[in-house]
């Protein structure tokens, strides 16, 4: 019913600083408007300074765009405080700040980490999170498996939620269409979705998973089981749920019963 494409490139949240023995992070703050992103890049090229990495990102509160740029200094003809200047000049720019990325792991200026424009998140190692669950199975048995799936369907309604109050009035194939794309660029995995006679037969292809794992994570089965739920409004039994470590696929099969959900 819904298939992922076969190739993606692993998405780097930018967060470290490129090592250099010159490196410069630039902040620049500026309306929006017809060809500006590349008068910023040109700028930073007619004073020979190579740009290593960029990244722009619109300011939701503001309607600003903000962008980061990583550059190397070493053959510039401006110095750092130069090259503020000479940005500043550019009439639709609102601020500029650097900062030197020498001995720095990490950027200067972009915190907290949201999605949604609003919603706070975290970038954390996914073992942590994972070995939760695990002891949470191995002190509570079947309760603390519970708790995982509950807090996954919990976690799927309210995103679908969102999803719908963004997009809008949309068929069941783009609302899905979207989801499959989310759970893509949110790091849970390659996930297809199939129709079948009983319900629904889902594969998640490089699904998060400890090495030592043996079950799929009873919160992926619980976000599977709410995503259905709540765009069929149809309860869901999780009916079979295997994994395979060496791949990182996991398989669930889920039954339709005779409970309904509200939409």
């Amino acid at each position: 019913m819904f298939s992922t494409k076969p190739r993606y490139f692993p998405r780097n949240l930018g967060v470290s600083s490129p090592q250099g023995a010159n490196v410069h992070e630039f902040l620049v703050v500026w309306d929006h408007e017809l060809g500006s992103l590349a008068k910023i890049l040109q700028v930073f090229s007619t004073h020979k300074v190579k740009v290593i990495l960029t990244h722009s990102q619109l300011d939701e509160g503001t309607g600003a765009v903000v962008g980061t740029y990583y550059c190397d200094m070493s053959k510039a003809d401006e110095p750092v405080e130069g090259m503020k200047k000479a940005i500043r000049r550019l009439d639709f720019v609102r601020d500029v700040e650097t900062a030197s990325a020498r001995q720095s792991l990490f950027d200067k200026f972009l915190f907290p980490v949201t999605v949604w424009g609003r919603e706070r998140v975290i970038i954390m190692r996914l073992s942590p999170l994972l070995n939760i669950e695990r002891r949470l199975h191995e002190e509570l048995g079947s309760a603390g498996s519970a708790i995982m799936f509950n807090e996954g369907e919990g976690y799927a309604t309210e995103t679908i939620g969102q999803y719908r109050t963004v997009l809008g009035s949309v068929s069941t194939e783009v609302l899905m269409e979207n989801v499959t794309d989310g759970l893509r660029a949110t790091g849970w995995g390659l996930f297809e979705f199939k129709e079948s006679k009983e319900g629904y037969e889902v594969t998640v292809r490089d699904a998060p998973m400890l090495a030592s794992t043996t079950e799929p994570s009873r919160f992926l089965c619980g976000i599977i089981a709410g995503i259905l739920e709540t765009v069929l409004s149809v309860k869901m039994k999780v009916v079979e749920s295997t994994v395979d470590p060496k791949s990182g696929r996991v398989f669930v099969r889920l039954s339709k019963t005779s409970d309904r959900r509200a939409a």
